[in-house]
């Protein structure tokens, strides 16, 4: 192996790389300061409710016009997920002509943080 791929930095250097991390992404105010990573896009989802179904359920009972009994009840309180992990719990609203969810609780993660933000 070549001295070049052997090479590791100095602490002094992996100090100075580290505080510079530390520097885009800071305490400002209370609140975190996420810099760039504000641009990064998350897949934001909604679940109104599930069900399990067996596959021969599947097969005959879904066809056009079929309605599905989910694990809720109207007016509960639905789930928004971002990025997969469980964020918050809202309820369903009208916008004009489409539907949207109010946020009524950001469920907290290990350190404040809502836990889709880990």
């Amino acid at each position: 192996m070549s001295e070049a791929n052997n090479l590791t930095p100095a602490p002094e250097a992996a100090a100075t790389a580290a505080s510079a991390q530390a520097g885009s992404i800071q305490n400002v105010g209370g609140g975190v300061d996420f810099g760039v990573l504000r641009q990064v896009p998350m897949t934001v989802q909604v679940e109104v409710g599930r069900v399990t179904m067996t596959l021969g359920e599947i097969l005959d009972e879904l066809e056009v016009g079929a309605s599905i009994r989910l694990d809720r009840h109207a007016g509960d309180p639905v789930e928004v997920y971002v990025n997969g992990a469980l964020f918050a719990r809202a309820e369903v609203v009208v916008l004009q002509d489409q539907i949207g969810a109010r946020i009524l609780e950001v469920i907290g993660g290990s350190e404040g943080r809502p836990s889709g933000l880990r």
